[in-house]
């Protein structure tokens, strides 16, 4: 295995639950960055529309959806969906819908968050001006793993994800020594942090999101990161310590070493949990590149322009994980131990864990088509 031994000492979990935090004031944009909520709705822009693309976001009664700029409304999306603008004609966006089809909104009818500029990690990295799009894997009816006792990945994902965008709304101190998290101001909240699934959202967050959707997102506001929240299935051996897995975006710069040290964070905040850990032979920081193109083989990192990762954190498939999975701290656990990650990444210039080279791949993820995907729409 190729995995940096990480300390075991027991710490603290903080933070139970939180309250959900918004982000920065649309209609007061700090620096070049004038996004930043977690979930905007009601509220139209006060500037002029962007010249690069952004995201735009359905206010409270909705947004009507249309085939061609001056055609006919094909439908009415609920409030609070978030799209990112892929091209701009006169009062038009053109937008990519939830299912990852085209399709056109007037710039006075949505709420706009314009791309900003991605800064460079390290030491002067103001966290006050960073963007990060959390993406809770699957939804809807693609539900990812199912559980034994018959629960699913896509309702871990969101609550995970819902975590760790509330860790990042707020500002903290951290002890680096024992991992605990508490308050303070040592590190700034984050200017926004946008899902792709929200539980403040249609559905309370559980509808289906193409991968073309869920990375433009990220691309559309030049996120600082992509972070992708999964669970995983289909163990085939006992092993000492957490089964967690972090694939990085091959294409993308940096995106090893964010997978790095949020998989050392991560085995730090799952070590603690006591049980006979069941896993598979992908463990660590890793990464899979297609056999036949030498593209990333998943799809949502093949497309991102951010620094990315798809984080599979346990596995659902196995009784005593799933069993944690259904407890509150160890949810809060795994959001703390990718916050720290990332916390990391953007603040200095470290590495985590040993990052593993790509491996070719062939195989099926899983994911069912969007051929049938339906976009929520306003009731």
């Amino acid at each position: 295995m190729l995995r940096r031994t990480i300390s075991t000492a027991a710490f603290s979990l903080v933070l139970a639950s939180c309250a959900v935090i918004t982000g920065a004031d649309l209609t007061q944009p700090p620096s070049d960055r004038t996004s930043g909520s977690s979930q905007t709705t009601g509220q139209l822009p006060s500037t002029p529309a962007p010249s690069a693309p952004g995201l735009a976001i359905a206010p409270d009664g909705g947004v009507a959806l249309y085939d061609s700029p001056g055609g006919e409304a094909r439908l009415t999306a609920n409030q609070g969906l978030i799209f990112p603008i892929t091209g701009i004609d006169g009062s038009w966006f053109e937008i990519m819908d939830s299912c990852s089809n085209p399709a056109w909104v007037k710039q006075g009818e949505v709420s706009v968050a314009p791309r900003g500029t991605r800064q460079p990690t390290g030491d002067s990295f103001d966290l006050s001006q960073a963007v990060i799009v959390i993406d809770p894997g699957h939804g809807g009816r693609d539900w990812g793993a199912p559980g034994p006792s018959g629960t699913r990945e896509s309702n871990f994902n969101l609550d995970i994800a819902d975590r760790l965008r509330d860790l990042l709304l707020s500002s903290h101190d951290i002890d680096w020594q024992t991992g605990v998290i508490g308050p303070g101001d040592t590190y700034a909240s984050l200017f926004g942090a946008w899902m792709t699934r929200d539980t403040v959202g249609p559905d309370g967050g559980d509808f289906e999101a193409g991968l073309a959707y869920r990375a433009a997102m990220a691309n559309s506001v030049a996120a600082d990161a992509l972070i992708a929240i999964h669970n995983n299935t289909g163990t085939d051996r006992t092993l000492n310590d957490p089964p967690s897995a972090v694939f990085y975006a091959v294409s993308v710069d940096d995106s090893d070493r964010l997978a790095s040290l949020i998989d050392a964070e991560l085995i730090r905040s799952l070590n603690p949990f006591s049980i006979d850990w069941q896993g598979s032979g992908i463990q660590g920081t890793a990464a899979r590149v297609d056999s036949d193109t030498g593209d990333d083989f998943y799809g949502l990192l093949r497309r991102s322009e951010s620094p990315a990762v798809i984080i599979e954190g346990a596995f659902v498939s196995d009784p005593q994980q799933e069993e944690l999975l259904g407890t509150t701290v160890f949810r809060q656990a795994y959001a703390e131990g990718v916050y720290r990650g990332l916390i990391r990444f953007l603040t200095t210039g470290e590495t985590g864990s040993e990052i593993r080279e790509p491996e070719l791949f062939q195989g099926n993820v899983g994911s069912p088509s969007t051929t049938n995907c339906v976009v929520p729409e306003q009731e």
